[in-house]
């Protein structure tokens, strides 16, 4: 993971989440792509959701963003107090070094595994930061052993409850259009917190 970690600039992927809360009779399952780019020491990310729940969010160094098209909103949200464990677990296996994994989580159950037909490294990971347990419980990730990357992220929460991203057709360090991360100038915006 270090020797990728250093040449780390960037990804890009297609995206599929699941999220299943506890109570309820059926998971929720959003797909749409993933931008990370890293530059300077400091980290973006954007998701665009597919409908039928389209929605674009934005996380830079102090602020995340959500664009709801079909109000033409955006809602801001300031996360400098957690900006830290927001980016981290983003950033969750995309150029991170394998010491700084082990400085944020303690690493169990390291082993070598097929994930479809892809080789890949899993992990199991312990938040240890007291603040970051009460609200993860565990992170199962899955490594290409090819690039490095996440294939999928399962993030176990306290309540029982879960969700899963699954990474494909995972392109390194792309070159990204100007505007690759910007939202539509003209919409509403409403501070949130």
């Amino acid at each position: 993971m270090d020797r990728f970690a250093h040449d780390f600039a960037g990804a890009k992927a297609t995206l599929r989440t699941i999220d299943h809360t506890v109570g309820l009779p059926e998971d929720e399952v959003a797909n749409g792509a993933f931008l990370v780019k890293r530059s300077g020491g400091r980290s973006q990310f954007l998701i665009a959701f597919a409908e039928p729940n389209a929605r674009t969010v934005r996380v830079g160094e102090q602020l995340a963003e959500v664009y709801l098209p079909k109000i033409d909103e955006i809602d801001e949200y300031n996360i400098r107090n957690y900006k830290d464990i927001v980016q981290k677990l983003f950033l969750l296996g995309f150029g991170m070094p394998g010491k700084e994994l082990a400085a944020n989580y303690d690493v169990r159950n390291v082993k070598h595994e097929m994930l479809g037909s892809q080789s890949a490294t899993y992990l199991e990971l312990i938040p240890k930061s007291p603040d970051v347990r009460g609200k993860l419980k565990s992170v199962e990730l899955w490594i290409s052993n090819a690039n490095q990357c996440p294939l999928r992220q399962v993030f176990h929460m306290p309540d029982g409850g879960f969700r899963t991203a699954e990474f494909s057709a995972v392109q390194l360090n792309p070159k990204f259009a100007g505007d690759a991360f910007d939202l539509p100038k003209g919409a509403k915006r409403v501070r949130v917190n």
